[in-house]
């Protein structure tokens, strides 16, 4: 693993690991929300399968400057100012649960660097016509959008149950995923809460771009038993997109997918050839 901080052209920081083979194929791994630059697969799938894998903290988690205010579609800018810091012309992106819409924000806003992008169990918007946002979600999941229409403050109890989940272990994790989800979990709250308040601000918010323009191949993957993001949003998001094919996986929002996700990744990494 190689990390750096790389310093955007407004001047702010981000925090990027890059995992894998070094002369491998360059792909964007997005964290979820909450997450850090620490989220990646177990083992040495990156490297078997020819992959070079960016991850990085999005403002307001690990090491990356706050952005108060950040929209969806401010993730083609970060990915853009780390893209050409390690010059990569040509790269795939792909985002899990909140990291999403960044990735289709890429696609669509990075025309001829972004090649092929996917989404794993990924939201559709806040208010996608046609959807019913919160139909099949978990209660706890339902409060909690309900909770980021009103504002920062009323997540701050979401933000302390997510907490009190990390300190006793992260209870629902597989086993041999435990310690890489913990350590991405503490190095999302170095800053507090911050990171992740705005993450879901930026969710029940307008995106900024449009789904129209993410002409690429795209994958959208979803899980069968999803009670955090159900099948609906993957669905949604496949009808709507120019060029996209819906994946479906067993088991819930958390997995364990890591092989499904390692395929999925090796056909990104695969169209930047």
């Amino acid at each position: 693993m190689d990390e750096q901080t790389v310093i955007t052209p407004d001047g702010r920081k981000i925090g990027v690991c890059v995992w894998g083979d070094p002369g491998g194929e360059s792909i964007f791994w997005l964290h979820g929300t909450p997450g850090s630059r620490f989220l990646r697969h177990p083992d040495d799938g990156y490297v078997s399968r020819g992959l070079r894998v960016f991850t990085y903290d999005r403002p307001g988690y690990g090491r990356s400057t706050r952005l108060p205010g950040r929209r969806a579609a401010q993730v083609a800018d970060d990915i853009r100012a780390i893209a050409d810091a390690y010059e990569l012309d040509h790269f795939g992106v792909a985002g899990v649960s909140g990291g999403g819409p960044g990735a289709l924000a890429a696609a669509a806003l990075l025309p001829g660097r972004v090649v092929r992008c996917a989404v794993v169990c990924g939201l559709a918007p806040f208010a996608a016509d046609g959807l019913d946002f919160s139909a099949g979600m978990a209660e706890g999941e339902r409060q909690e959008w309900r909770l980021a229409v009103q504002g920062a403050a009323a997540l701050q109890p979401c933000w302390r149950e997510f907490v009190e989940w990390v300190d006793v272990g992260m209870p629902g994790i597989a086993a041999g995923d435990r310690a890489m989800w913990i350590e991405a979990a503490y190095e999302a709250g170095r800053q507090g809460s911050s990171g992740y308040i705005d993450d879901l601000l930026s969710l029940v918010g307008e995106w900024g771009f449009a789904l129209s323009a993410v002409e690429v191949p795209t994958r959208i993957m979803v899980a069968r038993d999803d009670t955090s993001v159900p099948a609906a949003h993957g669905q949604w998001l496949v009808r709507r997109l120019p060029a996209a094919e819906l994946i479906t996986v067993d088991g819930g929002h958390l997995g364990p997918r890591d092989e499904p996700e390692m395929r999925l990744l090796a056909w990104l990494g695969h169209g930047t050839a």
